[in-house]
């Protein structure tokens, strides 16, 4: 047998609240920690990324080894891309490479150089790899168009040479894809053409993701201090239910809720159900009786037995398969009324009328 309590639905609200509130949270640090690391990845061109050789470095007998490409396939006017400069050499034959002489030998025009990055490691025991990335974008110039640039020379110096070495590197093209159709040269909007924008493209503010950070947590705390204050109010409401009425604060909801019931006319199998559970709590708390226990009229007071019995009579004809009229209905609750007037008092029957 189940007894829907009040204060039990109170507390089960208290716990579908905290849980849809820690699954908001949840998603909350989700979505913050995604849109940091996608803010952070996309702050610059990493300086590691690409190794255009993906063996175990440089073969036998190779002492230096350069190559160039573009770090993005699709390239239209106005964008901004990375261009790769990468020399692998082997630091037993080679004491240093000329990096500023790159300045004058890499020719990337018409394309401007937005940004230069420089990085250096070790890739194997006898290769060291030296990269050089080009944040390039083509601002004038002809669209539709592979554009081919100028054979450059690599300097270097090898161990125990007072000269200078050089090898030669062919950047690879990069094909530029209209934006727009070729022959409209400019935008008019009334104010004025769109025209690309010709000073330095500014990236991503290093600030942008620990302000996310910042109101993420915001959130949390604020989220905390609600849930907070919706588990300290529903606790209190549960146990102000509870306590409403003394030990009559169960029984008084029971016996409302009986009172609806029958207004509504509900079956009446049903009513005799809720009225077996009514005299069950009564017997609880007055006679000190088992929950699961069977019950006879012999284990309460004289004074009352004989209406225990009646009701306990008439409710266990809901528990067979024999008809119940509204009329057995009517029976049983006059006995349960004549047994809650015994224990509780005819004015706070009263009371729980209203």
């Amino acid at each position: 047998m189940r007894d829907h309590l009040p204060h039990a639905k109170g507390l089960n609200n208290v716990k579908r609240k905290t849980l849809l509130i820690g699954g908001a949270f949840t998603v909350l640090v989700v979505v913050a920690v995604v849109a940091f690391a996608l803010l952070s990845s996309s702050s610059g061109a990493s300086p590691r990324r690409p190794l255009f050789d993906k063996g175990e470095g440089l073969r036998q007998g190779e002492i230096i080894l350069a190559k160039t490409w573009a770090g993005q396939l699709g390239v239209q006017k106005g964008d901004v891309f990375p261009y790769y400069v990468e020399v692998w050499y082997d630091p037993t034959a080679v004491s240093e490479i000329d990096t500023a002489s790159l300045d004058r030998e890499v020719n990337l025009h018409p394309f401007e150089i937005r940004n230069i990055t420089e990085n250096s490691f070790k890739h194997t025991s006898r290769t060291i790899v030296y990269q050089r990335v080009y944040e390039v974008q083509l601002v004038s110039g002809k669209v539709d168009q592979l554009y081919e640039f100028p054979t450059a020379l690599i300097r270097y110096r090898l161990k125990g040479s007072a000269g200078i070495s050089n090898t030669s590197v062919t950047p690879e093209p990069v094909y530029v894809a209209p934006r727009v159709p070729p022959d409209v040269p400019d935008l008019q909007f009334g104010y004025g053409p769109l025209r690309p924008i010709a000073g330095k493209i500014s990236g991503v503010s290093a600030r942008l993701p620990w302000t996310l950070w910042a109101l993420g947590a915001c959130f949390i705390v604020a989220g905390v201090v609600t849930l907070a204050r919706q588990s300290i109010t529903g606790w209190n409401n549960s146990k102000a239910q509870r306590n409403q009425g003394g030990e009559g604060g169960i029984l008084r909801e029971a016996y409302r809720s009986l009172s609806e019931n029958a207004a509504a006319t509900a079956e009446p199998r049903v009513l005799l159900h809720q009225m077996d559970r009514i005299l069950r709590i009564v017997l609880a708390q007055k006679e000190k009786t088992g929950w699961l226990e069977e019950l006879d009229g012999d284990q309460v007071s004289s004074e009352i037995r004989e209406p225990v019995a009646a009701l306990l009579q008439r409710c266990g004809k809901a528990y067979s398969r024999s008809s119940v009229e509204p009329a057995d209905v009517e029976y049983a609750r006059h006995q349960l009324d004549q047994i809650l007037e015994f224990y509780f008092g005819e004015a706070d029957l009263e009371a729980w009328r209203s």
